[in-house]
């Protein structure tokens, strides 16, 4: 005997609900899992930026302590030319070279010596050991 239509109908019915259902409970789990990932991306970000701006600030306090180190040795190298020391010997002192020490001579604070004049055409450091003047372009 053949199943009734109406039983036929109900199973059909049944198996397409339980289709459904799983289909939902994945589509679910899916949107579950979407949310997690970018809750957890949007966490990476703010970790980042959180990160970058640490370093922005850890690395202009490293520029001023830098600053304020090379600004302490072109006072001693400054005071050593007050000693009427030449550039060569200031350079073999300190194991710099005479352009080095020429350099932090020019960015020295500290007053310069009778021989050295600072005027608006330049800088010129004149140094006993090599009988020369050394000038800067105008504006350093």
């Amino acid at each position: 005997m053949a199943p009734r239509k109406s039983a036929t109908k109900t199973e059909a019915r049944e198996r397409a609900r339980r289709a459904a259902a799983e289909s939902m409970a994945r589509e679910q789990r899916l949107l579950a899992w979407g949310e997690e990932f970018f809750l957890a991306q949007g966490e990476s970000e703010q970790i980042m930026e959180s990160a970058e701006q640490r370093i922005t600030e850890i690395r202009a306090k490293a520029e001023q302590e830098a600053a304020r180190a090379s600004a302490s040795q072109a006072r001693v190298v400054a005071a050593m030319k007050e000693e009427r020391i030449g550039l060569t010997e200031i350079a073999q002192r300190l194991e710099l070279s005479v352009s080095e020490v020429r350099a932090l001579l020019k960015g020295s604070l500290a007053p310069r010596s009778s021989d050295a004049i600072d005027d608006s055409a330049g800088i010129e450091v004149a140094d006993e050991s090599d009988q020369t003047t050394q000038h800067a372009p105008v504006g350093v």
